[in-house]
């Protein structure tokens, strides 16, 4: 990018370089390519039918609106006479970070929960997000359906939900998107306070404060009830108070907040505990010399963490001997050869690829502009920066030293919330890199580069996210083009398209669906799902034959013979009908559908013409 014309006003940058020099221009200069390259790689992809590249081909399945149109005004922004205007703009919101914190981070916060409010996750396809909703809206114990749940989530994601909806303030979706709304709206401000943790102000402290709020997370935030959408929240505040500790020493009590509140939400957040502990060890030999330790705020800031882990750890342990072996160590994973083999195995490599970059858009940035920052800055006069990045990589690498070795069941594409946290720890250390290689009369243009490379591809995700019908289209394509899945990813992916379709009333794409999942998971409930498409359809012989096979896997289903019974009378098989009404009177006298059954079939007799 070419520097600003010298008659137009320059943003200023609020960059960090070592020791007060410029920063590099080789960091400068890759930063920027590499936005561009990250640009020109989703407009490419969009014309290719491989699910390879899943985190940059989304546009093949966005409205042209959100798809085309937004990814042009990326690239026009990436136009140097168009940046150098947007610039100033883009310095003066930094510049307001600085100065008016309370104001931007309230602007912050209002601009992230009407992004969450505006577009809401209509697709359900992420985790579990069918069941964590089917939980509350029809009262099931969570206990029992999630007993692997720790307080925090317990109390966030079923508690509060049931008491809104039996309230009947909202329903159990409405619930889940207050709630994302308002955690959305958090999530702003943190990333309004890790720019000004950084000390920044001008474009660098609006492009910092960009790449930390907008990223795929996001999406967790719209609809979808699961701790790790909190998860997120605690990452990015254990980023902000951390360097708040290591800058300033003032941090030290909401750090021990934030672990605390992890170790009461999620087993996941003991990876917050190195982070925590670097940014004491260096509050310690910083801050804490002469007896500065023995303050009551400082005892305190340790009392919290230390009895939080001592209450929820036995819990905790128990939760991942019981629950997490199938993650890392399933049937699966010993077939493809262990756990180290299994970690790069099949597509996994290039699912891990598009997972970070899904999550985080400029993670790639890392990789190449990082190392180059840090060739130049070596040796450099203020060293402080080593303990700012010492606490991000302490943050980020516990997280991202897991990522291989986790296999959720339903595939990286689609079970992304278990990474969604990796996503966060991930963007503190891209924000914290681009602001370090922001500065001189280029750093407006970049801020303008990076704006436009976190924010396009992200509310593309969440507009994806919200289309159902392209949304379902790309959720086939990854069953129908390469590569091919596992078997147990595309049992559970084909079950998900086949219970969306049902609940959206599209019975004969619902029974492909089933049909499907039936090739590589025949399990009851699928068979019996299928068999209730086919009967919506009307194709009563094929459903009569889907019940028949469900009852020799499990003779005892209720379900199955009520629903043999029924499709059998519609076929006037009239043997058969009374058949599965006989066998279900026979375990429960007093069935009440059963009974029903009967004098139905009873009636079809009687007005059947007699025998000459």
């Amino acid at each position: 990018m070419p520097n600003p014309a010298p008659n137009r006003p320059r943003a200023s940058s609020g960059a960090l370089a070592a020791g007060g020099a410029a920063p590099p221009p080789a960091a400068a200069g890759a930063l920027a390519a590499s936005i561009v390259l990250l640009a020109l790689a989703r407009g490419v992809l969009a014309f290719q039918h491989s699910m390879w590249a899943w985190s940059l081909d989304l546009m093949r399945f966005l409205h042209p609106a959100f798809g085309w149109g937004l990814w042009a005004i990326g690239i026009l922004a990436l136009l140097p006479p168009i940046a150098d205007r947007l610039a100033p703009m883009l310095g003066r919101f930094g510049d307001a970070i600085a100065r008016a914190p309370g104001r931007s981070s309230f602007a912050w916060a209002l601009a992230a929960a009407a992004l969450a409010w505006a577009l809401p996750d209509r697709l359900w396809f992420v985790g579990d997000f069918l069941m964590r909703q089917g939980t509350v809206r029809v009262g099931e114990e969570f206990s029992r359906m999630f007993p692997q749940a720790l307080p925090l989530d317990r109390l966030l994601h079923y508690g509060l939900p049931r008491f809104l909806t039996e309230t009947a303030l909202v329903n159990a979706n409405g619930a889940a998107r207050t709630l994302g709304i308002v955690e959305a709206g958090g999530f702003g401000a943190l990333a309004v306070s890790f720019a000004r943790a950084l000390g920044l102000s001008g474009a660098g402290a609006f492009a910092a404060a960009v790449v930390v709020l907008f990223g795929g997370y996001l999406g967790l935030f719209t609809g979808f009830s699961k701790a790790f959408a909190e998860l997120c929240l605690l990452v990015a505040a254990t980023g902000v108070y951390g360097l708040q500790t290591v800058r300033s020493g003032r941090g030290l009590i909401p750090l021990g907040v934030s672990l605390a509140l992890g170790l009461t939400l999620h087993r996941s957040a003991l990876g917050l505990i190195p982070a925590t502990a670097v940014a004491w060890w260096i509050w310690c030999s910083t801050h804490g010399r002469g007896g500065g330790w023995r303050r009551r705020e400082v005892l305190v800031a340790l009392a919290i963490p230390v009895a939080a882990l001592a209450v929820m750890l036995p819990r905790i342990v128990a939760v991942i001997l019981e629950w997490d072996p199938v993650h890392f160590a399933s049937k699966t994973v010993e077939l493809q050869g262990g756990v180290l083999k299994a970690a790069l195995a099949g597509t996994r490599p290039a699912d891990l690829l598009n997972l970070l970059v899904m999550l985080s858009p400029l993670a790639p940035v890392i990789l190449i502009v990082l190392p180059l920052w840090l060739a130049a800055s070596r040796g450099a006069r203020a060293p402080g920066w080593r303990a700012e990045l010492l606490l991000l990589v302490t943050l980020a690498l516990p997280f991202l030293a897991v990522m291989p070795f986790l296999h959720p069941a339903q595939g990286l594409y689609r079970d992304w919330d278990d990474f969604a946290a990796t996503g966060v720890a991930v963007s503190l250390l891209v924000s914290w890199t681009v602001a370090r290689s922001l500065g001189g009369p280029r750093a407006g243009l970049l801020a303008v580069a990076v704006t436009a490379g976190s924010v396009v591809p992200t509310v593309q995700w969440l507009a994806h996210q919200r289309d159902v019908n392209r949304g379902l289209e790309r959720v086939r394509a990854f069953m129908l083009e390469p590569p091919r899945r596992s078997d147990p990813e595309r049992g559970t992916t084909w079950d998900y398209l086949g219970i969306r379709s049902f609940g959206l009333e599209r019975y004969q794409a619902a029974g492909d669906a089933f049909a499907h999942a039936a090739e590589t998971s025949p399990s009851p409930r699928i068979l019996h799902e299928q068999a209730a498409a086919e009967t919506m359809l009307g194709h009563y012989h094929k459903a009569q034959d889907l019940y028949h096979r469900m009852l020799a896997l499990e003779p005892d289903n209720r379900l199955g013979w009520l629903g043999l019974g029924t499709v059998s009378a519609n076929l006037r098989d009239l043997p058969e009908a009374r058949r599965a009404a006989q066998v279900l009177l026979h375990r429960a006298p007093d069935d009440a559908d059963a009974l029903r059954l009967l004098e139905a079939v009873e009636r079809l007799e009687a007005n059947q013409p007699s025998a000459p």
